[in-house]
């Protein structure tokens, strides 16, 4: 039976990368929307959303893919004001349409 990994002093448990996934998964579902909304174009927000959560799932194969995962953690901090999080949000979205668009672009060659 392994051991329970450990945080420094405080010797609180650290959630594991299933339970990290699982809660930042959850955030996204219920929050996702907000992040999309201030986008002035929608038309592919339903692939933009898949996407995302194909790559809080682990999938994406995406070498940047602790990166992409921090955008989107910080792209849903409600806690500080929403324009605050704006330049995040846009690079979320930017990154996001560039990983989308990268296959079909390798396919039309």
């Amino acid at each position: 039976m392994s051991r329970p990994r450990q945080s420094e002093p405080q010797g609180q448990v650290m959630p594991t990368a299933a339970e990290e996934s699982a809660a930042l998964r959850d955030d996204w579902m219920h929050g996702g929307h907000l992040v999309l909304v201030a986008d002035p174009d929608p038309s592919d927000h339903a692939a933009i959303h898949a996407w995302i959560l194909d790559v809080i799932e682990g999938g994406g194969g995406d070498p940047d893919h602790d990166g992409i995962r921090d955008l989107i953690y910080h792209s849903l901090n409600f806690d500080i004001p929403f324009q605050a999080t704006e330049r995040v949000r846009q690079s979320l979205i930017a990154t996001v349409r560039a990983r989308l668009q990268a296959p079909a672009s390798r396919q039309g060659r």
